[in-house]
């Protein structure tokens, strides 16, 4: 799978709902995140991804930032009655109060969706039924019965396995790896996006964790759901690439908001830096992404006097600390300038190697001569860095005690291709 930045194309299930919605980016007025609703996390219900084998629960998705934005006592109403009844086998009917338009009823749903995407079932309402003070609801499922049943089932037990080699460490080295599981298990569905042609669940995160394909939604949506089990708060951003839908992220690391775009991570060719829209800024991610116009033109007092879809929340992403490149290359991989005293090295292989990398960077002191250092680790340093990790590891894992070296004077890296022995 190639993802070509100049012409991606990303399908979009609600796409009525998408270009309808009025979000707008929060001003310095109104940058504090949304209050969490005790309500919410009380009423809302989820599926657990509950590991079949070792009986291991995981926390549910707590996250209600759509929810939280909804202006209208109505359609909040409407919200928490889908979360009361989605986890049914079969769409349910819903009376709720007040004599709701199309438009309140999708708002609703649509904020439900954007809140809890490991509903994969759920796709929307099919009819509603204003009658005197109430409304009926009928939702719209995908799969019902006992394929929804085992579907869920297939399902739970994939996020789950995912979630069992979810490291110990920090918000960063979690996201990191979610972000690269993704990534090495889902191909990009190339077929479907070009031929505007989605026939089975590429649209969702089952797509990924059961299928192994999907395009852009089915990647942003997986992305939250594991870093929402992984007690890390995420979101969804929808709008547009040259021309084209296209939905990503923002997550929060450190006590910081920042953007991340998976799709666009995920490249055929291994490129040592490639993880080109991990963690951006705003202002570094919208040189190329725009939320769509329709809506991050819409402030927030516009909004009031507007029928909108939605205006769901979006953070403002100004830190840089936890950008990839700043945080790997000052906090995680290790700089060399003088290989008698590069204990380090071999300390950060082997702790690479426990969370289970393919690949791994060393970065050459631009004080010292680059070709040098190269010549030196690949004729021994490699060597004995490779074997004093394994050392450290008690060869569990085991890597090889030679691998390839990828050679980049350009930005001073060295970056090793990590072998392991079974």
């Amino acid at each position: 799978m190639k993802i070509y930045k100049t012409a991606l194309v990303c399908l979009i299930t609600c796409a009525v709902a998408f270009f309808g919605c009025s979000c707008s980016l929060t001003d310095d007025s109104e940058s504090s995140e949304p209050k969490r609703s005790s309500i919410i996390e009380k009423s809302v219900t989820t599926p657990s991804a509950q590991d079949v084998e070792n009986d291991k629960d995981y926390a549910d998705v707590k996250t209600d930032y759509a929810y939280e934005t909804l202006t209208d006592d109505y359609v909040k109403e409407l919200y928490m009655r889908i979360a009361k009844s989605v986890d049914t086998v079969y769409a349910p009917n819903i009376t709720t109060t007040g004599s709701l338009s199309d438009y309140q009823i999708t708002q609703a749903v649509e904020a439900y969706k954007n809140d809890h995407p490991e509903t994969f079932w759920l796709k929307g309402s099919s009819l509603f039924v204003p009658y005197g003070d109430t409304t009926s609801v009928k939702l719209d499922y995908t799969v019902q019965n006992d394929k929804l049943i085992a579907a869920k089932k297939k399902f739970n037990i994939a996020v789950a396995s995912v979630l069992k080699n979810l490291p110990s460490g920090n918000d960063f080295e979690r996201e990191e790896y979610i972000n690269n599981y993704i990534i090495d298990n889902c191909r990009y569905d190339d077929a479907a996006a070009e031929n505007n042609d989605v026939q089975g669940n590429e649209n969702d995160a089952y797509g990924v964790f059961v299928d192994g394909k999907a395009v852009c939604e089915g990647y942003s949506k997986a992305f939250q759901i594991l870093c929402n089990k992984a007690d890390i708060d995420c979101i969804q951003l929808m709008g547009i690439v040259d021309s084209d839908n296209h939905v990503w992220n923002c997550v929060k690391i450190g006590g910081d908001w920042y953007q991340i775009d998976v799709t666009w991570d995920d490249v055929d060719d291994f490129i040592y830096d490639s993880h080109e829209y991990f963690n951006l800024t705003d202002s570094l991610m919208y040189e190329e992404h725009t939320l769509s116009p329709k809506y991050s033109e819409i402030d927030a007092e516009s909004f009031l006097n507007l029928e909108s879809w939605c205006n769901f929340y979006v953070p403002k992403c100004t830190a840089e600390k936890y950008n990839y490149h700043n945080y790997c290359y000052n906090y995680k991989y290790p700089t060399v300038s003088n290989l008698d005293d590069s204990d380090n090295v071999s300390t950060a292989i082997a702790k690479a190697a426990k969370n289970g990398e393919e690949y791994f960077v060393v970065i050459v002191d631009e004080n010292v001569n680059y070709d040098d250092v190269y010549d030196e680790v690949r004729n021994g340093y490699m060597y004995d860095w490779l074997t004093k990790a394994n050392q450290i590891n008690s060869d569990s894992p085991k890597l090889n005690d030679t691998c390839n070296m990828l050679y980049d004077e350009k930005s001073n890296l060295i970056t090793f291709q990590l072998e392991y022995i079974n």
